[in-house]
């Protein structure tokens, strides 16, 4: 493709930024080819004027004012088992650390990381909706969507402009984008067969109805996981419409329904992987606390909402209303990794208070549901205005939660009471209102050259009302906080070519203090966090090699660290401020097409957390991270991938808690780099036999080279103090099938 001059840019590229800048801060589904994984068309992963002709697990946009990374559908289908998670999606993308000790798509992640952010320090948003956990906004992986179901997964490492919506955005954005109705009508079955006894079953369903696309999939998914007597069983309901309503409109409807069942691990000591294997993770004597049958969770989660996009008077809207619940309920012993029957015993009391019964042999444990309703709307306007574009927009949300935890002996089933006269260690309910309302120009100062500043206003207001308080000792609490910032951000992007861009930002970022703040401190709790965010980056592409990198620093002036106290209930994570962080590093990422079905695969980041005033590190911040792989693929015939993941050492702990209740920071369970290599393999056709509109069949094989390594620190036994870890699931295999009728 011939060079296009700057000077002769504006006409033939600016429509095409326009749309995809658009689409990229509106958060719009990306268009979708057939349903199954491989009964698809192979289409380009687009960069705005440019394209990689092959298969690339992330690249790149040349539009983009951050560090970005696109993670195409074809890569979602061609590499990864049908029913993986979306953690799976992301982690070969720079700077992204995934721990999955179940295996891909089995139980719930128990680390992801972005840049050394953890799950609740960065945003992820399901079709542009903010969404997480009431209390400290973390996810459950494995409660909310599988791979089957998204067409798209966005990373913008950075805090966006004006326009960014989320709690957290200085850490991040994980952009999960739901498929569209196919073309073509069908109804695909789909089957997987793997390790582990994994067994799982689908129907997903496309039909037009004239003006109205539908997309519609059931399944079901049974294993008992790598770990042993950790069995996981899911069920998820998903349904999808979009309709023309005309030649501006578009209505679209998306619910999203899920249930599962499984046994929950804590992690293992280095004495027991040595003594069980690597395999070690629950047990089936019922008289240890180990025992998987007295270590169940259930989760019900769903995600609904209703968007409308339209043209209104030369402005441009989007705005959706939604609805998203989820629940968790649980038993769990009092250490679920102590396998010393000499640590158990259950101690009873009565209505006062006092101590009666005590029985030695018995397995002490605690019963609990901790469940939320969120509800809000994202309204987003944007039109031209002069020389540039308008962006407005508001994000509303109230999120009503409900908590209790009561002491069983699981040995017979019976509550046991508490110390001081209660049957409940904690009953509780909080809400968590949040509103932000943002504004952002984007400038066109000179041919090729936009500058966005932005403006967003963010009041996050916590408010508890426990009828028990999670206190020593319990008592009722009715206490609130208000946080909020005036968060601005400006951006430059210079389209020097075709098929260069570079840019660099300044934005400003913040996040509340999790409930547990107001749970332990009342209306005295911590100051939320604020930073300052600096990146400059550059991404070239054309239809042979695409290219990104960026340097960045994210600096903090008052960071909340978690740190573990006794709260009269068992040992409880709390936060404390840790005064100031300084978060910085370097990252390059690119794809090159040796051929049309041939592409190789490489990114790296170097990434470096300490506290300031020091050289502590903080805890779980890789000093490197890295992805190496090759893919190959075609419309038709053979398609696989060979994909690399290293992540470099890192530090589980931070900080400790010393006998006078003091906070000392100092680096401890160090935990050594890691490699793991994943491989898939397969052949789709657009026609099969007895008239079906086609098939697929492949082979998935996660960790071939069936690698040990320790993957994440998972906190202390409660009685011995030895440290827990997790570890990389073994080599497991999974054989996917689908045909489309």
């Amino acid at each position: 493709m011939p060079l296009v001059r700057p000077a002769r840019l504006s006409a033939r590229l600016s429509a095409r930024r326009l749309i995809a800048a658009a689409a990229v801060l509106s958060c719009l589904p990306s268009a979708h080819a057939d349903d199954d994984k491989r009964v698809q068309t192979l289409d380009v992963v687009s960069v705005t004027g440019n394209s990689v002709n092959t298969l690339a697990p992330s690249a790149a946009p040349l539009n983009a004012s951050q560090p970005t990374s696109v993670i195409d559908e074809r890569f979602i289908r061609d590499a990864l088992r049908f029913n993986a998670n979306f953690d799976d999606i992301v982690k070969y993308a720079p700077s992204m650390t995934v721990s999955s000790p179940e295996g891909p798509g089995l139980g719930k992640s128990e680390g992801i990381s972005l840049r050394g952010f953890q799950d609740g320090q960065f945003n992820i948003t399901f079709d542009g909706i903010p969404f997480g956990d009431a209390s400290d906004l973390h996810h459950t992986t494995s409660a909310y969507f599988s791979n089957h179901v998204l067409g798209q997964a966005q990373i913008d490492r950075g805090p966006g402009g004006g326009a960014s919506i989320g709690n957290a955005t200085f850490g991040g954005t994980i952009a999960l984008r739901t498929r569209d109705p196919a073309s073509v009508d069908g109804i695909t079955p789909y089957f997987t067969l793997g390790s582990w006894n994994t067994r799982a079953a689908g129907l997903s369903v496309d039909h037009n109805f004239g003006d109205t696309g539908v997309f519609a999939e059931v399944s079901k998914e049974s294993s008992d996981t790598f770990l042993s007597h950790t069995r996981d069983d899911r069920k998820h309901l998903f349904l999808k419409s979009v309709s023309a309503l005309g030649d501006d409109t578009t209505l679209t409807f998306v619910t999203s329904v899920n249930r599962e069942r499984q046994n929950t691990v804590q992690g293992a000591t280095l004495d027991q992987i040595a003594q069980h294997g690597w395999r070690f993770g629950l047990g089936d004597d019922p008289s240890l606390q180990t025992y998987a049958g007295y270590n169940g969770a259930s989760y019900r989660s769903s995600f609904t909402y209703l968007g409308v996009t339209s043209t209104l008077g030369g402005w441009t809207v989007d705005n959706k209303v939604y609805f998203n619940d989820f629940d968790h309920a649980s038993d769990k012993t009092s250490d679920p990794t102590d396998t010393d029957p000499s640590h158990n015993g259950v101690q009873f009391y009565d209505a006062a208070g006092k101590k009666t019964t005590k029985v030695a042999t018995d397995v002490p444990g605690k019963r609990a549901d901790n469940g939320f309703h969120a509800y809000g709307d994202v309204l987003r306007l944007a039109r031209e205005a002069g020389p540039g574009r308008l962006q407005l927009g508001a994000w509303v949300e109230r999120n009503d939660d409900a908590r209790w935890q009561t002491p069983v002996d699981f040995t017979t089933g019976a509550a046991t009471g508490t110390k001081y006269g209660y049957a409940d260690n904690y009953q509780l309910k909080d809400t968590t209102d949040t509103v932000q309302p943002y504004v952002q120009y984007d400038w066109k100062a000179a041919e090729g050259v936009t500058v966005s500043p932005g403006l967003r206003y963010s009041s996050v207001r916590r408010g508890i009302d426990a009828e028990l308080n999670k206190s020593t000792p319990p008592a009722p609490l009715k206490a609130s906080a208000t946080y909020d910032a005036w968060l601005p951000s400006i951006s430059v992007h210079d389209q020097l070519s075709h098929d260069w861009s570079a840019y660099a930002q300044v934005a400003k970022g913040f996040l509340a203090p999790p409930v547990n703040v107001i749970q332990l401190n009342g209306a005295r709790g911590l100051d939320p966090e604020l930073t300052t965010n600096y990146q400059l980056g550059t991404a070239y592409a054309t239809r042979e090699f695409n290219f990104g990198a960026d340097v960045y620093r994210v600096d903090f002036g008052n960071y909340i660290s978690q740190t573990t106290i006794d709260s009269g209930a068992g040992s409880e994570s709390v936060y404390v401020n840790a005064g100031g962080v300084v978060y910085k590093g370097i990252e390059v990422e690119g794809t090159y097409a040796f051929t049309r079905k041939l592409s190789l695969y490489a990114n790296a980041g170097l990434n470096h957390a300490t506290y300031k005033g020091g050289s502590v590190r903080v805890a779980g911040t890789p000093r490197a991270t890295a992805a190496v792989g090759l893919i190959y693929g075609d419309k038709q015939g053979l398609f696989g991938s060979l994909m690399t993941k290293m992540v470099g050492a890192q530090y589980g702990v931070d900080n400790t808690t010393d006998a006078k209740g003091t906070t000392v920071f100092a680096n401890s369970q160090r935990l050594g780099g890691y490699s793991s290599v994943d491989a898939a393999l397969g052949y789709r056709a657009d026609q099969g036999p007895w008239g079906t509109k086609g098939f697929s069949v492949s082979l998935d094989v996660n960790n071939l080279f069936n690698a040990r390594k320790l993957t994440a620190f998972a906190g202390n036994q409660s009685v011995s103090g030895a440290p827990l870890y997790f570890g990389l699931p073994g080599r497991g295999a999974f054989v996917d099938m689908a045909v489309k009728f």
